[in-house]
């Protein structure tokens, strides 16, 4: 069938916008994972063509099923179909770095985090060594559910109406449920990366290139968005996933601002859709100093690796487009298997337990 990675090459059955839906398809006794018989299943469907024998069958899970627990999780099934090749047995491998709101807002303006325009330069000596660069921006309306003079204004629909007027930038507000989400708590920020405004520009010294890929976060009035991938209570996609999936992406190098909320959020849910993740800690500043180390540690806990700009670097260049045979791509990417459960749990005060 050819590499499923090359764009305009995977099967209709392999979409990635069927990638849940088939999971649940063949996930017949419900438990969130697929069993050693449903992945036989489904692999006899996936790749009728190649005609499998039992004891390639029997090879192929085997392969998958690295910590022989004998189940997979769906982000194991997507790192999958995303990139493996079935004549070969191998992950054709891609890397691309995801620049988290480089913005000047949150270096110089209403949210500047100290020091934080020392990562400039960071980004700008590594970004030409992957295979592809995707800047992220945090884009929000005027009177954005995060800001604490929307929730001052009485423009947010809140649990707390006796406090409007009142509310300082980091205390905390009940959003009520509305057609969009659930009921959620919400973290108050100033106003911040406003659309098209001088403060949503990237820093003027960051390299930004013509065929960076962009991805647009927080753009509606009613959700905040911590990650690139989802808004804080998954109910909107932003589209990176299949950007990453168009241009045959498997290894993800995430670093910007700030580490202990977007770039955290981000790298647990590229660790979540099949991706293997990195975090770039020389490249990134957190809001909090505090945070860093608890940050880690749950980064670690969910398989993703926090990393030096030079080891980044010198790991992208031995990866150089080349394949990994399946079982190593696996064993890579299996330890990512708890980042939604990690994710969940987490205490953020602007994301959304029920909904994660």
């Amino acid at each position: 069938m050819g590499q499923c990675c090359a764009p305009g090459h995977r099967q209709p059955f392999l979409s990635h916008h069927n990638t849940a839906e088939i999971f649940k398809r063949f996930d017949t006794n419900g438990n969130g994972e697929l069993e050693a018989t449903e992945l036989r299943s489904f692999f006899k469907q996936a790749f009728p063509e190649t005609e499998l024998s039992e004891t390639e069958m029997n090879d192929l899970v085997t392969q998958f099923d690295t910590d022989q627990n004998g189940t997979i999780g769906l982000n194991e099934l997507q790192a999958f179909l995303r990139c493996y090749e079935p004549w070969t047995k191998t992950i054709q491998r891609k890397t691309a770095l995801l620049v988290i709101d480089v913005q000047n807002d949150f270096i110089t303006g209403t949210l500047a985090v100290q020091n934080s325009d020392s990562i400039v330069k960071v980004i700008n000596e590594i970004r030409d060594q992957f295979d592809c660069v995707v800047i992220s921006y945090d884009w929000h309306p005027q009177d954005h559910c995060s800001f604490v003079e929307s929730a001052n204004d009485g423009k947010l629909k809140i649990k707390e109406t006796g406090s409007v007027g009142s509310f300082k930038a980091f205390n905390q507000v009940t959003l009520l449920a509305d057609d969009d989400r659930a009921e959620h708590a919400q973290m108050l920020y100033p106003r911040h990366c406003v659309q098209k405004s001088w403060g949503s520009e990237c820093h003027k010294d960051l390299v930004v290139k013509p065929q960076d890929m962009s991805v647009y976060k927080g753009q509606k009035a009613n959700i905040d968005s911590y990650s690139a991938f989802f808004d804080n209570c998954k109910a909107n996609d932003t589209g990176l996933t299949k950007q990453l999936e168009d241009a045959g992406v498997t290894d993800v190098y995430c670093c910007g601002l700030v580490f202990d909320i977007c770039v955290k959020s981000s790298a647990l849910h590229g660790a979540e859709n099949g991706f293997r993740v990195s975090v770039i800690e020389d490249a990134c500043k957190p809001l909090s100093e505090s945070e860093v180390e608890p940050t880690k540690k749950l980064l670690a806990e969910a398989g993703v690796k926090v990393m030096s700009s030079s080891k980044a670097t010198e790991e992208v260049k031995q990866i150089g487009g080349g394949k990994m045979a399946l079982k190593e791509f696996v064993e890579s990417v299996k330890p990512h298997k708890r980042a939604a459960a990690l994710h969940k749990s987490e205490t953020l005060s602007s994301h959304c337990p029920a909904a994660r």
